[in-house]
């Protein structure tokens, strides 16, 4: 569905205005999620009062977090919600991963815990699906790069030992960091993982390649296996 074009009546105008200095002056700060909605859309829909789209918005997904997780095509099915909109949204949460892996690529010191937690945040967060994905390590803890293994619905995911070493041994790898999601949001191993993680790493030992940790991410928060003993 495109979005219709008309001239709104001038008090629209002032109203998208008055968002926009809001935000110069402030940030988002003091914004409901209805108004950040509306900011983000005036700049995809130019001539239209988007208040009661972005009320739809909220009323479809029950929340901005949500929202930001949509794809284009369960944006562009909600009325008014046209192809530039919905891909504006859509967007914005692969944007936001983007920045913050970026962040931490540029780094020269090798990664600590809280440095490869961030990593995994930023390339898991707001996943609706299970994720797995490994990060390859030099002899000195540094990042060479990570890959992604599988992904599918949570505890059907099928993680293969044998195929990560794979990509471990073609990477080059010294070391290496494991990494899922838990599009649950709960931020804890289950007894498969545990027990994943320990074939794995029995797998890894005879060819050289350490396992540093395993990281689970809950919406934004993350389980470290190295941090809890579990390694």
């Amino acid at each position: 569905m495109q979005e219709k074009e008309w001239d709104p009546a001038p008090d629209h105008l002032g109203h998208r205005a008055r968002l926009r200095e809001r935000f110069a002056s402030s940030g988002l700060s003091g914004f409901a999620p209805h108004e950040t909605l509306e900011l983000l859309l005036t700049f995809a829909i130019p001539r239209r009062d988007v208040k009661p789209l972005a009320y739809r918005l909220l009323r479809r997904f029950g929340s901005l977090n949500r929202v930001l997780e949509a794809t284009v095509g369960e944006l562009k099915a909600i009325e008014g919600m046209g192809e530039n909109a919905a891909t504006l949204v859509a967007m914005l949460l692969p944007l936001f991963r983007q920045y913050r892996q970026t962040l931490r690529e540029f780094a020269d010191a090798p990664p600590d815990v809280d440095d490869v937690r961030g990593r995994c945040l930023a390339l898991l967060m707001g996943e609706r699906v299970e994720r797995f994905l490994v990060f390859a390590l030099d002899a000195r803890g540094r990042v060479i790069n990570h890959a992604f293994i599988s992904s599918g619905d949570e505890a059907e995911t099928a993680v293969y030992p044998r195929l990560i070493a794979g990509e471990l041994l073609r990477l080059g790898a010294s070391a290496c960091v494991l990494a899922h999601n838990h599009p649950s949001g709960l931020a804890k191993p289950s007894r498969a993982d545990i027990e994943m993680t320990e074939s794995l790493r029995a797998l890894l030992q005879p060819l050289s390649i350490r396992l540093e940790d395993h990281i689970i991410v809950a919406g934004d928060r993350a389980f470290s296996f190295a941090e809890n003993a579990l390694l």
